[in-house]
């Protein structure tokens, strides 16, 4: 096992044992992930966890303070890894964009990654002029 799997190993022990413990995004989002937990540890040592997953191609990482004054903070830090997560192949780490499958569904991806990738090839860019 690597490093960084076992760093989400670890992060996952911080989950509120009412939820599953899984981090459900894919590799490419993994130092994302952890680099949001180290900010909000930095923070708040004792935070807890609920999800962290991947929701219509976009990062979600839901959480609780131990305290209400540092909500604002931590928010601030959780937005800043969504706007990256936005631009970060969730498969491979790279730089990526919204695409859709022919069903809907939505994943951050690469282009040139997913046209060459079997579970992804038929995933297309999403059109950026407002396109639901």
């Amino acid at each position: 096992m690597n490093e960084l799997q076992l760093q989400i190993d670890a992060l996952k022990e911080k989950i509120v044992p009412e939820y599953s413990k899984s981090i459900d995004v894919d590799e490419g989002w993994y130092q994302l992930v952890i680099d949001c937990d180290k900010e909000l540890t930095a923070i708040d040592p004792h935070y807890r966890v609920f999800q962290i997953k991947e929701k219509f191609g976009g990062l979600r990482y839901y959480f609780h303070p131990s305290q209400s004054d540092i909500l604002k903070a931590m928010n601030e830090v959780v937005s800043k890894y969504e706007a990256i997560a936005a631009r970060t192949c969730e498969a491979t780490g790279g730089p990526g964009v919204l695409m859709k499958s022919i069903g809907g569904w939505r994943k951050t991806l690469n282009p040139e990654y997913a046209a060459k990738s079997q579970p992804y090839g038929k995933y297309t860019v999403v059109n950026n002029s407002g396109e639901k």
